[in-house]
């Protein structure tokens, strides 16, 4: 795998922005920012890896975590470890193999009795226990989707930051328009 990516935002637009705020307002609209854009950041990519590997995205959302490290700084985890295939669907046993979800292993079962919706076995070699658990590999798609939303991150940040300090200000506003002072 490559090196991390990370991703730096030039913040003077959003310092200008924040100016017409008291502390408290700008912490609570920069917040609730990173929290929205972090969702944003997960379904996107969730979007277009299920689109290029026909996995579930319900699944691929379990692989994405986001962290607030600080007051003012978020950060996105992928996990790119390869899939099991019975996260994909309820496995299907056929006569040619095991169908899960969009995806069909040839020569692969499943432990019917003991575990129906269990792991899905292969064999991979020509004795009698060399087998694998199944797993689908999806590091690839998952990384080229991670850095294409990552380029898109800086101008959906400032549109949702835009929206939070209308909201804050219209909040303000609304407080000095009831009481008639703060």
């Amino acid at each position: 795998m490559s090196e991390p990516l990370k991703v730096q935002l030039d913040t003077r637009q959003v310092n200008d922005l924040l100016n017409g705020l008291p502390p408290a307002a700008m912490q609570a609209a920069w917040r609730r920012t990173l929290r929205k854009t972090s969702t944003w950041v997960k379904s996107q990519i969730a979007k277009i890896v299920a689109k290029d590997t026909k996995v579930p995205q319900k699944v691929l959302r379990q692989r994405l975590y986001f962290f607030l490290r600080s007051r003012d700084a978020g950060k996105v985890w992928l996990g790119l470890n390869p899939l099991q295939a019975n996260r994909l669907g309820t496995p299907r046993q056929t006569r040619r193999g095991v169908t899960v979800g969009k995806h069909r292993f040839a020569g692969a079962w499943t432990m019917a009795q003991r575990a129906p919706a269990g792991p899905v076995f292969q064999r991979t070699g020509k004795g009698r226990y060399p087998i694998a658990e199944v797993k689908l590999e999806w590091d690839a798609p998952g990384e080229a989707a991670f850095r294409q939303v990552a380029a898109q991150v800086e101008a959906r940040l400032l549109v949702v930051l835009q929206q939070e300090v209308n909201y804050e200000l219209h909040k303000a506003l609304g407080r000095i328009g009831r009481h008639g002072t703060r």
